[in-house]
């Protein structure tokens, strides 16, 4: 079973030294195999943009996504990347368009260890991420608090650029995610 991974640099694993991330060590604890799009600072819109093309490349058997930390970081312009409300639109317009096509998940967005205001914003998009899954009928995993309240993920990110943490915090998030009941049920459903 082949499952296609959409999102930013939270997919991609960067900061990891090995290179595998949650995903990678996702896929190996799950037993399928993993097609990763996470791309280091895309947004939602971006990822909206892209996602469609790349799963017709690799033919998947269902698909995740993951990602608003972006969104929610100030630009360089002094505002705030992506609005709340398109945030939002963008979430639903993926979730509608991907759910028709194949079995969908979305994981929330993960905290910054070093910006309590996005931190703030990235809460709120994790919490009506949660209503627009369950009104599109589409798995969630939501670990945000989790994600936050982890110290080796914090310490780890801290350590390194701020946001993102080494093996030690994609370990802590794969197993958070592994343990989650609507993982484990949207898993077994495929």
């Amino acid at each position: 079973m082949k499952i296609a991974f959409f999102g930013d640099s939270f997919i991609a694993g960067i900061g990891d030294p090995q290179g595998h991330g949650w995903v990678g060590r996702l896929a190996d604890a799950g037993g399928f195999d993993a097609a990763n799009f996470g791309v280091g600072g895309d947004t939602g819109p971006d990822v909206l943009a892209r996602w469609q093309a790349e799963a017709d490349r690799v033919v998947p058997d269902a698909l995740v996504f993951s990602f608003g930390a972006n969104d929610c970081l100030i630009g360089e312009d002094g505002r705030i990347r992506v609005k709340e409300v398109d945030r939002l639109k963008t979430a639903k317009a993926i979730m509608a368009a991907a759910g028709r096509r194949l079995p969908t998940l979305f994981v929330s967005p993960l905290p910054v260890a070093d910006d309590r205001k996005a931190n703030f914003r990235i809460a709120d998009m994790a919490r009506h991420l949660s209503l627009v899954a369950r009104i599109n009928r589409v798995g969630y995993v939501d670990i945000f608090k989790d994600v936050q309240a982890c110290d080796v993920w914090r310490d780890e990110a801290l350590a390194g650029d701020g946001a993102h943490p080494g093996a030690g915090g994609y370990q802590a998030v794969a197993d958070m995610i592994a343990a989650d009941p609507a993982w484990q049920d949207w898993l077994t459903s495929l």
